[in-house]
């Protein structure tokens, strides 16, 4: 049946910082040469590495122009928001300077000291000069390089990693040596190394060149010379197993292929803005490869702000069960946000709730052209009355897109007048209405998904996620009938003690009343996580004790309702993890009630499922 219950919450909490994922978006431009990275004779190739937040540009180079066929990796630096000119790298483990040929790096893009890039170094395998792949590990400050076991002794190259570095895909003529017709393979790491080269399904077609791969999303793009000349075009992609699907398509981005010149090496920024492709477009007598970009369209992506004060009230009606309490309530004040890669600040002004949303995608936050996997931010909120002091946060921000829920942050605005000394924090929360299924799941709808019992709510769960309940082992409120195109829900009347009119006349409404609830409990809980007393004494290494008290209904359980459910022991082995007091939960067990306003009488009601409600709510929670 369903209730009104007075529920309660006790808590002493720590918190660890989150990590914030986010993406950077600019407006889309006609393509465009590069002014500042098109530097010597020829800029054939480019690719991204990402340390801390600062980006460099790793390019491939020729530095005279009376031999294009010599060349070298060169390096440029992010700053302010773009590149700064590229510079010849002069380690000799990756510029050999034997070699007339080293260039097309690529990083693993969760490790960006490992990379694989080509050379033509004379080596003792082959004998002879030949593009090889060869793999690049940076460990004490300096690169460790080895010829990879995957190459044929013929003509190896564009190689690049897997999202996780788990493979590697590249380009190789092996099968028909000298032709000018590459096509390209894979080969997966293996706990014992790289495992033997496999041809990429279509990708690996004798009548035409097939080379520059490059991974993103569920794509995989390549330069193919399918219409005469070399144009991009991608295929579908499987990134977790490395299988291709479906037939090659075009790639139709405004101004890339162009026909008459040769496009190569597509490659997209750390950070998702700009698609870059290697092109000899430009007519003339010396025609030469530069490097060309084009802004990409991405999903908006925010960071919401929540300003918050801490401090203490003094509620007389609460106080004569609980005493003081704590309390966080949103307020409107100044925010300052600063780059601290680029300098670049803006001042804003959170809502009278709190509230604040931050648009990194726009004017000075916009990250340019370097587009960094990673930001770093300041966020300065001013006090919004006396007594209380401001609050300033250091966030990383992910650009990659890993991240797909909502990004949200906290300021805490402390009040030094009323916050008290001790290291300990009580919230509470009253006449929050729940319903129960076969008495004590609670009534959410948000957060049906944290909690073991299964919600009323179902009407929008997939076939697929429903399961069939086994009679007197779940306490579901359903059983369910499956036949083509349609589900059923048949309400277990006889088997259980749910309100079903209840449910239908109030249940959606309860269910977001619950949900708000759970939600400002939960920001309660986040604000004593932060609070520097607790952060001193978790550094200090002392316990952190977490309390639910739970209250329940007074009003007894009718006489003809049956309890479906499992045992108290059996629901207990969900979460062993959390202790359960039954001498303090529910307060049924001191004879008090409290949804009739006061101290007095006697409660009906029952001990059980006052543990069950409570057990259950904490692992909710918890979760």
């Amino acid at each position: 049946m369903m209730k009104h219950l007075a529920h309660s919450l006790a808590i002493s909490v720590l918190v660890a910082a989150s990590c914030i994922a986010l993406h950077a978006q600019d407006d889309p431009t006609a393509l465009q040469r590069d002014p500042v990275i098109n530097v010597g004779a020829e800029t054939y190739a480019i690719t991204f590495r990402d340390v801390g937040g600062r980006v460099e540009a790793w390019l491939t180079v020729a530095s005279s122009t009376s031999d294009r066929g010599v060349r070298k990796l060169a390096r440029s630096f992010s700053s302010m928001g773009a590149f700064t000119q590229p510079e010849i790298i002069d380690d000799p483990v990756l510029n050999h300077p034997d070699a007339t040929y080293n260039g097309v790096p690529h990083f693993n893009p969760c490790d960006s000291n490992e990379l694989v890039f080509v050379s033509d170094r004379p080596t003792q395998a082959t004998g002879r000069r030949s593009n090889d792949i060869y793999y690049a590990r940076r460990t004490n400050g300096a690169w460790n390089v080895e010829r990879m076991s995957i190459n044929s002794g013929t003509w190896d190259d564009t190689p690049v990693f897997g999202p996780r570095g788990q493979y590697i895909i590249f380009a190789s003529d092996r099968r028909a040596p000298g032709s000018g017709r590459a096509d390209l393979f894979i080969s997966m790491r293996t706990p014992n190394g790289w495992a033997e080269p496999s041809p990429l399904g279509v990708l690996s077609d004798l009548a035409t060149h097939e080379t520059s791969p490059m991974i993103h999303g569920d794509r995989l793009y390549f330069s193919s010379n399918k219409r005469g000349d070399q144009d991009i075009w991608w295929i579908a992609f499987n990134a977790q197993t490395g299988e291709i699907s479906g037939e090659p398509v075009l790639f139709d981005q405004a101004g890339v292929n162009v026909v008459g010149s040769n496009e190569y090496h597509p490659v997209i920024s750390t950070g998702g803005g700009w698609f870059y492709v290697s092109s000899d477009r430009e007519q003339g007598s010396d025609r030469t490869y530069k490097i060309y970009r084009v802004a990409r369209a991405r999903a908006q992506r925010d960071v919401k702000i929540n300003v918050t004060a801490r401090t203490r009230i003094r509620d007389m009606q609460k106080r004569q069960f609980f005493g003081d309490l704590d309390s966080i309530y949103g307020v409107g004040t100044s925010v300052i946000v600063r780059d601290l890669r680029s300098g670049q600040e803006i001042a804003t002004q959170s809502r009278a709730d709190g509230s604040l949303v931050l648009e990194l995608t726009k004017g000075v936050l916009d990250p340019g052209v370097a587009d960094p996997s990673t930001r770093i931010l300041t966020l300065a909120a001013q006090p919004h009355d006396k007594g209380f002091v401001g609050a300033t946060d250091t966030l990383v921000i992910s650009l990659d897109g890993r991240c797909s829920a909502q990004l949200e942050h906290t300021l805490y605005l402390d009040d030094t007048t009323t916050r008290k000394q001790r290291c300990e924090f009580t919230f509470r929360t009253f006449n929050v209405p729940f319903f129960v299924t076969t008495y004590w799941c609670p009534t959410t709808r948000k957060y049906r998904n944290l909690t073991p019992c299964q919600s009323l709510f179902t009407d929008d769960v997939d076939c697929q996620n429903l399961q069939q309940p086994v009679p007197c082992e779940t306490n579901e409120a359903y059983t369910y009938r499956f036949t083509p195109a349609k589900l059923e829900r048949i309400q277990r009347r006889s088997e259980n003690c749910v309100n079903y009119k209840e449910f239908t006349d109030s249940g959606a409404v309860w269910a977001e009343s619950v949900d708000r609830n759970i939600e400002h409990m939960r920001d309660e809980v986040r604000s004593a996580l932060t609070d520097p007393c607790l952060q001193a004494a978790v550094a200090r290494g002392l316990a952190v004790e977490i309390t639910y008290i739970g209250t329940t209904d007074d009003r007894t359980i009718h006489d003809k309702c049956q309890y479906t459910g499992a045992t108290y022991a059996k629901v207990r082995s969900a979460a062993p993890h959390i202790a359960i007091d039954s001498a303090i939960v529910p307060f049924i067990a001191t004879g008090r009630y409290f949804n009739r306003g006061g101290y007095g009488g006697k409660a009906g009601g029952n001990q059980l499922l006052s543990d069950l409600r409570s057990l259950y709510f904490a692992i909710l929670f918890d979760n």
